[in-house]
């Protein structure tokens, strides 16, 4: 299939086109996006898809308007979800938050979860709205079907649940002897594992409550390799481990199956 330039666009919104003429209005963003920094033209060709799987190609119209190819119900492309759904739970570093949702986002991350600690940085900001449109534009230059579900910040503290069956939850940490490395914990998932999800604490660590909860709870304490990686590095490690995992587990149950 050729190159064409995407644009991610919120799934309710193709409720709203009528079978009879295919046509989705555009928001102004999207108009200036198209029209003046992608410099296209009435008729021009561009993919449109909703984040949830579905893939449509759709050409500009006069007035505003991008008409779909073919009918909502109806996308050139569907992709279905992951069996094996990867989450990233990060404490706010000071600065490079934005990078990590990019690139977790490029990875394949399904699910990433902002969160505050005891350790955390006060001057780290939260912003919401700014992350969102970070993960749309991810989305679309990495040309993803999937955008990943980003929840609201919490406290790290109300993350340390028990594991639902047929998931794993991990906590990085460092300076302790006897980790299991967060690759050979990937390795060593049985096919029945269905979600994995790794917490990566702020710069100074966790606190030692925060880290007897997790593993009170039933989170695994993993190593990230033998240095002490900063926040944004360690997310970034963890997501990049996590996502090539699956893929290579992905082609080796393939090939069993060929």
């Amino acid at each position: 299939m050729a190159e064409l330039r995407r644009l991610l666009v919120e799934s309710q919104r193709f409720d709203a086109i009528t079978a009879s003429d295919h046509l989705l209005s555009l928001k102004q963003d999207e108009v200036h996006y198209l029209r003046r920094v992608l410099r296209l033209r009435n008729g021009q060709a561009v993919a449109l898809v909703d984040g949830v799987g579905h893939f449509w190609e759709a050409h500009l119209q006069a007035g505003d308007f991008l008409k779909l190819d073919t009918s909502p119900s109806s996308p050139s492309l569907q992709q279905p979800r992951h069996r094996q759904q990867l989450g990233l739970a990060v404490v706010l570093p000071k600065r490079g938050f934005e990078e990590v949702l990019r690139m977790s986002c490029e990875l394949g991350v399904n699910l990433i979860q902002p969160l505050r600690s005891d350790r955390c940085t006060p001057q780290a900001e939260e912003r919401p709205l700014r992350w969102r449109v970070i993960l749309r534009e991810a989305v679309e230059q990495s040309e993803q079907l999937w955008q990943p579900e980003l929840l609201p910040i919490a406290e790290a503290s109300a993350l340390w649940k028990s594991p639902p069956d047929h998931a794993v939850f991990a906590l990085a940490t460092t300076r302790r002897q006897g980790l299991i490395d967060l690759q050979l914990l990937m390795e060593g998932l049985t096919p029945e594992i269905n979600q994995v999800t790794v917490a990566i604490g702020p710069e100074g660590g966790w606190s030692p409550l925060e880290e007897c909860a997790a593993e009170a709870a039933g989170w695994v304490p993993v190593a990230l390799g033998d240095s002490i990686l900063r926040t944004c590095t360690a997310a970034v490690a963890a997501a990049q481990t996590m996502v090539s995992s699956r893929r290579i587990s992905l082609s080796r149950d393939q090939s069993r199956s060929d």
